[in-house]
């Protein structure tokens, strides 16, 4: 069989299974499914062995000390520190705690490479502050979950080491 009638299947049921409204995950999984049978050079063995290969990474090792970094950052304090340095450089301009917070997550994803313990950290602190000075909250939330997201593009991150291993 050959890559394109692989390709014409995994597509084609993929696309099915996602009409009948499949969880996107369980779809990607299932599609895979018929493969497997049709292909005798496709075995069991060969799909659990590719799949435990992947977690004997060392370059994974790097993501518990990214945590870490993230958590000794909110545990000494150094997660108000960037917020005032950021104050200092932005917070006089017009809506300066929105620039503050984005300012502050580009600082932190930057030195802890998790943009969900960015979230977290700078979020715990900026939201009640936020909040404070009269930001709406579902606009305070949405501008710290977008710049968590933001952060992972700025190395190092867990995601570029992750790729780039």
């Amino acid at each position: 069989m050959g890559p394109g009638e692989v390709a014409a299947i995994l597509f084609g049921i993929f696309a099915l299974l996602i009409i009948l409204r499949v969880p996107v995950a369980f779809a990607l999984g299932l599609a895979c499914i018929p493969v497997f049978f049709i292909d005798d050079r496709l075995t069991p063995f060969l799909l659990l062995n590719e799949m435990l290969k992947s977690y004997n990474s060392f370059l994974l090792l790097a993501i518990p000390f990214f945590m870490l970094a993230a958590n000794l950052m909110n545990t000494a304090g150094i997660t108000e520190r960037l917020i005032v340095l950021s104050r200092a450089l932005v917070g006089h301009l017009p809506g300066g705690l929105g620039h503050v917070s984005v300012l502050v997550s580009m600082l932190f994803a930057g030195i802890s490479g998790s943009s969900t313990a960015e979230a977290a950290g700078v979020g715990g602190v900026l939201i009640p502050a936020m909040k404070k000075q009269g930001y709406d909250t579902r606009f305070t939330v949405a501008l710290i979950a977008c710049a968590a997201v933001m952060g992972v593009i700025i190395p190092p991150s867990i995601l570029m080491v992750v790729w780039g291993g």
